[in-house]
């Protein structure tokens, strides 16, 4: 049974009992996510941060909309706050799941952005599914998880849950080399690939940027709380680039002490650094 909510009751969109809307912290937008689903963390704010400030100096006034995809979107976080983060862009998310891909179709209508936000279900390793060399940046926030590490056994009831995280974290699903070979074919010569990664996962990922002609050109390690390792990797990368362009940026405290944002990522989240 669905139910519509007050506030979506304008825009007639419907929210599952199991549904939350949550608010984005950026320029109002807001976000329907299944309460026990795969529901937006950390990665998917610093990623589309990271992104937004990359495709800043070539989204000026007076120039084409950037042309952006989203590769495996899930709900379409990381599209919707590239959207309030650079209002010229045009995005297109692209995702497998059903489940992800339907509510990603009602988070645009949501935040009105049917214009410049557009969902597509399917799989990316299919070339065919964007035009070839037609986009000037991908951002991706791509599976994490070797083969090896299974993911616990679902509870009765669960197994769709199970494997829509399984889509979303298992390599197998999409591979560091599956991922850049379709950003080389999307990419206009010299666009700009942006993504986040585990930290032990690092070398698969800039060998399979090689073997796909994208030049690392920025890492930055995502750094939980002073003294602690990188939880997570920030790279870019550009298609036909030149050897000798990468840079390794200061690393993103993400908090200055426990439970408190540092104020870089106060900021990248849109809050105060004391709340």
């Amino acid at each position: 049974m669905i139910h519509q909510t007050r506030e979506s009751s304008e825009l007639s969109l419907f929210v599952y009992p199991d549904e939350t809307i949550d608010d984005l912290q950026r320029d109002g937008l807001r976000m329907i996510q299944k309460k026990d689903g795969f529901r937006f963390g950390e990665d998917s704010v610093l990623l589309a941060a990271f992104a937004a400030d990359l495709a800043k100096p070539v989204n000026r006034k007076g120039q084409m909309p950037m042309q952006i995809a989203d590769i495996g979107a899930g709900s379409g976080t990381v599209s919707l706050l590239l959207a309030g983060r650079l209002p010229r862009a045009d995005i297109v998310g692209i995702e497998i799941s059903q489940r992800p891909y339907e509510i990603f179709l009602r988070n645009i209508t949501l935040n009105g952005l049917d214009g410049r936000v557009r969902a597509i279900r399917g799989d990316v390793r299919e070339t065919s599914l964007i035009p070839r060399a037609s986009l000037d940046l991908i951002v991706s926030n791509p599976p994490y998880r070797h083969a090896h590490r299974h993911l616990k056994k679902p509870a009765s009831g669960q197994a769709s849950l199970d494997d829509e995280l399984r889509t979303a974290q298992d390599m197998t699903t999409l591979s560091p080399d599956d991922l850049t070979r379709t950003a080389a074919s999307w990419l206009k010569p010299g666009g700009t690939i942006a993504l986040i990664q585990r930290p032990e996962n690092l070398p698969e990922l800039l060998n399979a940027m090689h073997n796909a002609r994208i030049e690392p050109t920025l890492l930055r390690p995502v750094v939980p709380l002073p003294g602690r390792k990188p939880s997570a990797i920030l790279v870019a990368g550009r298609l036909h680039g030149l050897a000798g362009s990468f840079r390794f940026l200061p690393e993103l405290l993400v908090c200055d002490r426990p439970g408190h944002y540092s104020p870089e990522t106060a900021a990248i989240y849109g809050v105060s650094a004391d709340e």
